[in-house]
């Protein structure tokens, strides 16, 4: 008895699998669909290449039990957690050094370095941040990085607020390009010409009150200037960068916390 209810019901689930191939919506839907692009048979089929999957799912889908047409409705997650966490923000490409050449150091920070960088298509030279996401995540920075990508792409269209025109994510870096300032910083600028004339810091006094009321006018304060985040461009006007400290803030909200260069920052 035990056998032939076996076989019962192998030959049910034999039926019920051909009978579910050969389902389509367009029995149902009729004159409304001229071809089926709803049957479970297309489903199953297309699932497979419809986007690219990452390595952990791939092969968690390739284990799954997909020999059962209801089973295709169960699809593994696409993106593992350290790329999800910085989506949409940061969107994922795989071709990052066919679309730029990396041609000398720049800087370090805590999470990664700078490179100055080259565009191949246009040749133009930028700046390229390269960040560890697995320091980030530990630092629980996510929120600032993201913050900071923002802010610039925003408000970059300012003469002079650093540019962010492209930013990326791959399986274990972020990349924030932005334009290459030649003139170095101001920091470089004071320690190789000592005290600038008067004329001079008034000029740049004003570049910077202009880009700290444009910040402040859409909602941003910067909460970290200093002589290293004022770039400067071939023509040795003022450009703010470096917008890891700022916070977007809402009409009468004030912060609580103490950040800055320690150098720069005035206790009471």
């Amino acid at each position: 008895m035990g056998t032939s209810n076996t076989k019962y019901r192998s030959n049910r689930y034999r039926a019920v699998e051909s009978g579910s191939e050969k389902f389509s919506l367009a029995t149902i839907i009729g004159k409304f669909s001229d071809r089926s692009f709803a049957s479970i048979s297309s489903v199953r089929t297309n699932y497979s290449v419809s986007r690219p999957w990452s390595r952990v799912s791939r092969r968690g889908w390739r284990e799954s039990t997909l020999n059962n047409p209801l089973e295709c409705v169960k699809t593994a997650w696409p993106v593992p957690l350290i790329e999800a966490v910085f989506l949409p923000n940061f969107k994922l490409c795989f071709k990052t050094f066919k679309t730029f050449k990396i041609v000398k150091p720049l800087a370090k920070g805590a999470f990664g370095k700078v490179y100055k960088v080259l565009k191949i298509d246009s040749q133009e030279f930028y700046a390229m941040k390269v960040l560890n996401k697995s320091k980030i995540i530990e630092e629980n920075c996510v929120a600032q990085v993201k913050d900071e990508v923002k802010i610039q792409s925003i408000c970059g269209h300012h003469p002079f607020i650093i540019d962010t025109p492209h930013y990326w994510q791959d399986r274990s870096r972020l990349y924030i390009v932005s334009k290459f300032m030649e003139g170095g910083d101001l920091f470089n600028l004071t320690e190789k010409c000592g005290t600038l004339p008067e004329d001079i810091v008034r000029i740049y006094v004003a570049e910077l009150a202009s880009a700290l009321d444009f910040l402040h006018n859409a909602g941003v304060i910067f909460r970290d200037l200093k002589a290293e985040n004022v770039l400067l461009d071939c023509d040795y006007h003022a450009v703010v960068t470096d917008f890891g400290l700022s916070k977007w803030l809402r009409y009468g909200e004030k912060t609580t916390t103490i950040c800055g260069t320690l150098a720069y920052m005035e206790y009471v």
